[in-house]
């Protein structure tokens, strides 16, 4: 077996040198290029993460924009507050303008598709059904609603003109004979 293994030395079978392995290397050499090499792949990571931020940052910024919208708020409940108001001696007066304007600000394609029906607004009056039975009806009583406003996720909502409803109380004016 000996014979084998020094006659394939011999033709160099298995052997891949090239005239840079016959070079005599010095170790402090091997080492800087080792070093370089991975500087190089650091480099390349970091300057890659950065154009990846860059570009998430470009696409985020560009295309916003922005729509104005007045809706009337619902008034959610109003059936049994009313009731319930005219039970306790108080006929129900809602301020007139109780118009809602805001922006809405997002990607410029989705905004522009937007429409009125998209967007809830919104005031719930069933919580004040238990404050109207307690209220004394000698007196005109006023009462504030907060407004909510539901919009798809992905919108951002600015500039809200009002955040409450005023809601008045009147007595009814009850005739004796």
């Amino acid at each position: 077996m000996g014979k084998i293994v020094s006659f394939m030395n011999s033709l160099k079978i298995g052997k891949h040198e090239s005239a840079a392995d016959e070079i005599e290397r010095d170790r402090g050499d091997d080492y800087a290029v080792e070093k370089k090499s991975t500087s190089f792949y650091v480099t390349s990571i970091i300057v890659s993460v950065l154009g990846a931020i860059f570009i998430w940052l470009f696409a985020v910024s560009t295309g916003t924009s922005e729509k104005l919208f007045s809706i009337q708020p619902e008034l959610r409940g109003m059936e049994d507050f009313a009731s319930a108001a005219e039970h306790s001696g108080f006929s129900v007066v809602v301020e007139k303008d109780s118009t809602v304007s805001f922006t809405l600000v997002g990607r410029e394609k989705v905004v522009k598709n937007v429409t009125n029906d998209d967007i809830a607004v919104f005031a719930e009056l069933e919580g004040l059904i238990s404050e109207v039975n307690k209220l004394p009806n000698d007196k005109e009583q006023t009462l504030t609603v907060k407004i909510n406003i539901d919009a798809p996720i992905y919108f951002n909502i600015e500039d809200v003109s009002k955040n409450e409803i005023t809601i008045k109380l009147v007595p009814i004016n009850k005739v004796t004979e």
